[in-house]
């Protein structure tokens, strides 16, 4: 038996489970200042005798109407469902509330520093570059794809996890400054006010701190992309060019500053981005006056 995968299994459920409940329970509690349920929403905590007396009632119907084990199973289902949904629901608000953060693409990084040098490799062969060497160089960067996409894979589950706590704050700032604006508005909310505010606030700092963490993750990936294909691209160019285009090839590996390892960015639903999205319309202003132009 596989005892480490099966630990790591559990921890990961344990994880998921966690997050969805963390979600759903401030969820929960937020809303219940808008319902009448006692002392249920005087204090930060439920009334314990309170909910003892909801899961002895509960307890006494299940005995009286002879509920079924399934039917509690179909209960905890439908409860466990619920949690999700609004985890989900709060991460997919949260993916297209402005500002996103747009990750580098490893495949742009790999580009950035050996376009320019298989040029100069192609180059350095001059008039005896045959079809094979061109196999050759094709096999080569298939191999420096396979460095980026194992550098991807090591860097994902970081990365995943702090995107979706990121969308999660931000739309947690939203839930709670709507429902504080309500509070204020309309004066019906019976829970804490200062619990609401406190919400804000560490919704603040984790979008903030997730965001610094995406930053750093991804300046650490795009990093480690592009030192492990450059040793592998100028180990490469000791082989196949002279000295001389070897140092051209070692210059032209050399960074850009231009391409920032993530950014901001609006998320638009089909178009993407949304300058994707102007970028579009703009083409489509064009083909209609060009119609209009060719029919006058």
């Amino acid at each position: 038996m596989d005892v480490e995968g099966l630990l790591q299994s559990v921890i990961r459920f344990s994880n998921f489970m966690t997050s969805r409940l963390l979600v759903a329970g401030v969820v929960f509690y937020v809303a219940s200042g808008f319902t009448d349920v006692g002392s249920a929403s005087e204090g930060f905590l439920p009334n314990a005798d309170l909910l003892n007396e909801i899961v002895q009632n509960y307890q006494n119907i299940f005995d009286v109407l002879g509920v079924s084990d399934f039917a509690l199973l179909l209960i905890l289902f439908v409860f466990l469902t619920t949690i999700h949904i609004i985890y989900v629901l709060f991460d997919r608000v949260g993916e297209y509330l402005p500002p996103a953060i747009i990750p580098l693409s490893g495949w742009e990084a790999n580009d950035d520093v050996t376009l320019a040098g298989f040029d100069i490799l192609r180059e350095a062969r001059g008039e005896e570059h045959t079809d094979e060497e061109n196999q050759r160089l094709y096999q080569f960067k298939k191999k420096l794809r396979e460095i980026e996409e194992a550098i991807e894979q090591k860097f994902a589950e970081e990365t995943e996890g702090m995107a979706t706590a990121y969308r999660i704050a931000k739309t947690f700032v939203l839930f709670s400054v709507i429902v504080l604006v309500v509070a204020l508005v309309f004066g019906n909310y019976s829970g804490d006010l200062n619990i609401l505010m406190a919400i804000i606030g560490l919704s603040i700092l984790t979008a903030f701190y997730t965001a610094f963490g995406l930053f750093r993750a991804n300046f650490e990936r795009i990093t480690a992309i592009r030192h492990d294909v450059i040793v592998q691209f100028l180990e490469f160019s000791r082989i196949w060019a002279p000295q001389e285009y070897q140092r051209r090839i070692a210059e032209a590996c050399k960074p850009s500053h231009d391409l920032k390892p993530a950014h901001f960015a609006v998320l638009v639903p089909i178009f993407g981005t949304l300058d994707e999205m102007m970028d579009e319309l703009r083409r489509w202003r064009e083909r209609r006056a060009r119609g209009r132009a060719r029919r006058a």
